[in-house]
C-alpha cells in the first residue's frame, strides 16, 4: 500500500512540475548595455597595462524582457521619465515597432502577424542604451 502511494504522489508531482513549467514558458530576451566608449574597434597602438580593461562585475540592467507566443513583455525595474522601444527585423533591417513611453513601468508588444525570423530589441533612455536579440 505505501508503495502505491508513494508511487501516485510521485506521479503527481511530477505532472505538477510539468504543468507549471509549460505555464511560465516565457523566453528571456538576454539584454546587453551599449555603450560606444566600450568599442574596442577604436582603439589604436599598444595596449598596456594602465590602458587595457578593467575587469568588472556585473551591471545590474533594470529592464527586463521576455517573449511568449509573438508578445513580448518589457518590465522596468527602476523609474525612467521616458524610454523609445524599437523592435528592428535583423534580415531585412525593418523596424517593425518603435514607441516613445513617458514613464514607462511594463508592456507588450504584441508581433503575431510578422514573419518569423531574427530580431532585435532596442530600449532607449537619456541613461543608458539596452539592446537584444530574439527569434520569432
Amino acid at each position: 500500500m505505501k508503495k502505491v502511494l508513494f508511487i501516485l504522489f510521485s506521479f503527481l508531482s511530477f505532472t505538477i512540475s510539468i504543468n507549471a513549467q509549460f505555464v511560465s514558458g516565457n523566453t528571456e530576451i538576454m539584454l546587453k548595455q551599449k555603450d560606444g566608449d566600450r568599442d574596442p574597434s577604436g582603439q589604436v597602438g599598444d595596449t598596456s597595462p594602465e590602458g587595457a580593461p578593467q575587469t568588472r562585475s556585473s551591471v545590474f540592467l533594470p529592464v527586463c524582457a521576455y517573449l511568449y507566443n509573438k508578445v513580448v513583455t518589457v518590465d522596468f525595474q527602476a523609474v525612467f521619465s521616458a524610454a523609445t522601444v524599437n523592435v528592428i527585423n535583423e534580415t531585412t533591417g525593418e523596424t517593425v515597432y518603435s514607441e516613445l513611453f513617458t514613464n514607462p513601468a511594463s508592456f507588450s508588444i504584441d508581433l503575431n502577424g510578422k514573419y518569423a525570423g531574427e530580431y532585435i530589441i532596442e530600449i532607449v533612455s537619456d541613461e543608458m542604451m539596452l539592446e537584444g536579440s530574439f527569434k520569432l
